[in-house]
């Protein structure tokens, strides 16, 4: 589900105005960015074949919630790229010191949260970014700190310092992008 959100979210990109072909490369590495997040082995559980009756048994459910919790302690202080949807923790007016980044568009406001290793607490404290729609498909930037926060709407299992953000934008013309500067 990730890599079809990403894939279509992420077919071209701009950076500095200048719209430029987004590659396969290019897309992979950001799903693989959101996959490294998880624990190796973590859902070494799931069959191939997942059939309903045990996806929807208890102890199927037990261990998925339990491989969500699992986090991976070597990303520490490791740079990343992630492409998500903001979802507001802290602001002021329009201005977001703090927020959820989640891979999928309404995740922790109208579905359930994604599980902690696929949630990260963006903390923008020392330079707010604006808010952004929470279906408007956003790039982060950061340094990666491992460790669970918790918050009413969910909880994150990774936090990103010194994080940028970009907006992206559909334009009408081939699938390209504009990213845009919120502060403008």
């Amino acid at each position: 589900m990730i890599k079809k959100i990403i894939s279509t979210a992420l077919i071209f990109i701009s950076i500095n105005a200048f719209a430029i072909v987004v590659t396969d490369e290019y897309l992979s590495t950001i799903e693989e960015n959101w996959l490294s997040l998880e624990p190796e082995n973590a859902y070494d559980f799931i069959p191939e074949d997942l059939s309903y009756e045990t996806y929807s048994s208890p102890e199927f459910q037990a261990k998925l919630e339990e491989a969500g919790t699992m986090l991976k302690d070597s990303l520490e202080g490791t740079d990343i790229i992630l492409a998500g949807f903001m979802v507001p923790i802290e602001y002021d007016g329009s201005d977001i010191s703090k927020f959820l980044l989640v891979p999928e568009s309404g995740q922790c406001i109208h579905v359930p949260p994604p599980p902690l290793n696929q949630t990260l607490l963006i903390d923008m404290s020392i330079n707010p970014t604006k808010f952004r729609d929470l279906y408007m498909p956003i790039i982060v930037y950061g340094k990666i700190s491992v460790g669970s926060k918790s918050f009413d709407i969910a909880d994150s299992g990774y936090t990103l310092i010194d994080a940028t953000v970009e907006t992206l934008h559909f334009s009408d013309e081939e699938y390209s992008y504009v990213t845009e500067d919120p502060h403008d």
